[in-house]
């Protein structure tokens, strides 16, 4: 069995001792473990290389708490580390493996038996992500769908989010990126944040965004489906998305799934131009009242004068609509009809009236497909779902 090099952030030196000893009594001699006191040596130590694991101490004394993971998960986040907490700080060790670390354990707790397991659980999971995102590598792009409403408040993110989550039920490949220049809603329907954002990728020049970069940067959602969340409220600044990063980012993406889905705003931006002329599918979102109709049709001119310029795949950008049931009015609802000839597009989608189950997904923050599957919103979904990949024929 090969020799599991561990690295050892530990600033207590009987507890640093402990720890080497259980890993020596583990019988089968398979641990080689090194010990350093600080964060800063731990950075310098895994600059070299050659360290399969990483067991971190949080309080050290160039850093304490939660931010000391978070610095060492930020410089390698290729390098699994499970973290040691004390007894009377559970609600930590949680929040750090939401944040990507593989798992935790509570020291006053631990014992030879425990933290053996815990590092080759650790580490064969580690294992096993690190395998599934190559395997996410495929020799041609993949298909490339955005979403952009009519104007805010129309449904876009739920729609998108919904689409991605039936294709990822379907054993599809499939991310789903915000790619949006300041904060959306897209954290609001996820149980747990991704550690980093599209934020980190903004401060990088457009060659250097590379698919190490965009999978350090992708956090799992559910169904096994992949995010790239936006900015986030509590970063530092937002900054407009340059067209050519916008386009790094696309083109990488679609050499990671089979399905790439965008999240976009509905203001219009040299970077929406950028991505919305490289997707294989365009679908506009918007309500079924006047005001609605009339912003969509202005989207969709838009779409259009910038000219689908062709797709990952060389072909031309189609154009679609999607109508979302949230006038409570009957007399203000436009008929299907007329809303698909003043638009100018066919509608490849029909969402019933569902604000409550929407709202209760939102609260719970599981997908509509997944919390009420055989509610009539959840079908709708995935009817455009699969109108969608039967329009652009997979990969």
């Amino acid at each position: 069995m090969q020799v599991i090099r561990v690295l050892q952030i530990e600033d207590n030196r009987i507890e640093a001792r402990q720890t080497q000893h259980w890993l020596s009594e583990a019988g089968d001699g398979n641990f080689n473990v090194e010990c350093v006191d600080q964060l800063a040596q731990g950075l310098e130590r895994l600059a070299r290389g050659e360290v399969d694991i990483v067991l971190l101490d949080l309080n050290l004394p160039d850093s304490r708490g939660e931010a000391t993971f978070e610095k060492l998960y930020a410089a390698y986040p290729e390098v699994p580390i499970v973290v040691l907490t004390g007894e009377y700080d559970d609600a930590i060790g949680p929040s750090t493996v939401a944040k990507g670390a593989q798992d935790y354990l509570v020291k006053q707790r631990a014992n030879s038996d425990s933290l053996v397991h815990v590092l080759r659980y650790a580490l064969a999971r580690h294992h096993a992500q690190q395998d599934k995102i190559k395997n996410l590598q495929l020799s041609k792009s993949g298909r490339v769908f955005a979403f952009i409403g009519a104007k805010g408040g129309v449904g876009t993110t739920t729609t998108a989010l919904n689409v991605a989550v039936t294709l990822a039920m379907q054993g599809k490949s499939v991310i789903l990126a915000e790619l949006r220049p300041s904060f959306g809603t897209l954290a609001f329907h996820l149980p747990q944040l991704p550690a980093r954002s599209l934020r980190t990728l903004l401060d990088l020049p457009p060659d250097r965004v590379g698919q190490n970069e965009l999978k350090a940067v992708l956090g799992k959602g559910p169904a096994e489906l992949w995010i790239l969340l936006g900015p986030q409220e509590d970063e530092e600044e937002f900054r407009e998305i340059d067209p050519l990063r916008a386009e790094a980012i696309i083109r990488g993406l679609s050499q990671l799934a089979e399905y790439v889905i965008l999240d976009l705003p509905p203001e219009p931006s040299l970077s929406t131009q950028a991505a919305t002329t490289l997707c294989h599918f365009a679908a506009v979102v918007t309500e079924r009242e006047p005001a609605s109709v009339q912003a969509g049709r202005v989207v969709v001119e838009k779409l259009k004068a910038w000219g689908t310029r062709g797709n990952l795949a060389g072909g031309v950008v189609q154009i679609g609509v999607i109508v979302v049931n949230r006038t409570i009015y009957a007399n203000d609802s436009m008929t299907f009809a007329d809303i698909q000839e003043q638009m100018g597009c066919e509608i490849v989608g029909i969402s019933p009236r569902g604000a409550n189950e929407n709202l209760k997904a939102l609260n719970e923050q599981v997908p509509l497909v997944l919390l009420l599957p055989d509610s009539d919103t959840a079908l709708s979904y995935v009817e455009v779902a699969n109108r969608l990949t039967a329009t652009i024929v997979s990969p």
